[in-house]
């Protein structure tokens, strides 16, 4: 049995294949065992237990290669996200994003948010299968001024320590040079990080201003070709005024318009991150 699993989370059927891919292909590059967790949670009013079986079983099938269990259970969504790194060794999960869906589906871009609002492990969140010929080669993180920023690294340097990905490294220019020097204190530190794990990056600037960077980050990650993004999630105890009333920067990454699998990091100093 493998010590940690990655956790395809099976929120709507529909989107099974969807999640499935992206979760054997991360399963595949950390050496991980796969879990299919399917929760009957009468607040979603989705299929129950039993009638959910026939379809998870047909989707183990699909993936002989690979250790896959599945958990099918009766109770309430967001505990069970909540537990999934003691319950469940889970270091990693996925879950599917219908950027249409009705506001209480539990596909819905703010409700698989508030699910994982606590959630002690990464999480991706896609919108479609994983291409064939997609293994995660390119992936971009950005690196700004906040502290928060440096919670991307590890699993950036996962994907280019298991998968030999390309990272890419994107940034704005500052002219206020308070938050210049917050920004280069952030580089250090993630050079010395990176070369003691021979780890490398490519450096590019993106240009645009918003009162949301990362919405700009996330188009340029799309734009140049990247596989996936890397994004920090707001700190929900720093939010401001204006966040309260026009929502935070991952409300639009999620549901972006390239369908740009992105992988969030909750900002938690009780983080779960891989044995290896």
């Amino acid at each position: 049995m493998k010590d940690q699993f990655v956790i395809a989370y099976l929120a709507d059927l529909s989107m099974s294949q969807a999640v499935v891919s992206h979760a054997a292909q991360l399963a595949k590059m950390l050496n991980k065992g796969l879990i299919l967790l399917y929760v009957e949670d009468q607040r979603y009013r989705n299929p129950s237990v039993a009638n959910a079986a026939q379809p998870i079983a047909q989707l183990e099938a699909q993936h002989p290669d690979l250790q896959i269990a599945h958990v099918a259970m009766k109770g309430k969504t967001r505990q069970v996200i909540d537990n999934l790194p003691t319950m469940l060794n889970g270091v990693i999960a996925v879950a599917g994003v219908a950027p249409h869906a009705r506001l209480g589906s539990p596909t819905h871009p703010r409700q698989v948010l508030h699910l994982f609002s606590q959630c002690k492990i990464a999480y991706l969140t896609v919108q479609s299968p994983l291409a064939p010929s997609n293994t995660y080669r390119n992936v971009a993180f950005s690196i700004d001024f906040r502290k928060e920023s440096k919670d991307k690294l590890i699993w950036a340097s996962y994907f280019a320590r298991f998968n030999h990905s390309l990272l890419t490294m994107l940034h704005f220019h500052y002219s206020d040079e308070n938050l210049r020097t917050k920004w280069n204190n952030n580089i250090r530190f993630m050079d010395k990080f990176f070369q003691g794990l021979n780890v490398t990056y490519t450096p590019r600037q993106v240009e645009g201003r918003s009162m949301f960077p990362e919405t700009i980050v996330c188009r340029s990650a799309a734009q140049i070709g990247c596989d996936l993004l890397i994004s920090v999630t707001t700190d929900t105890r720093d939010l401001d005024i204006f966040e309260w009333v026009a929502g935070v920067h991952e409300h639009r990454t999620i549901r972006n318009a390239a369908a740009l699998p992105v992988l969030y990091i909750n900002p938690r100093n009780d983080i779960y991150v891989l044995c290896d």
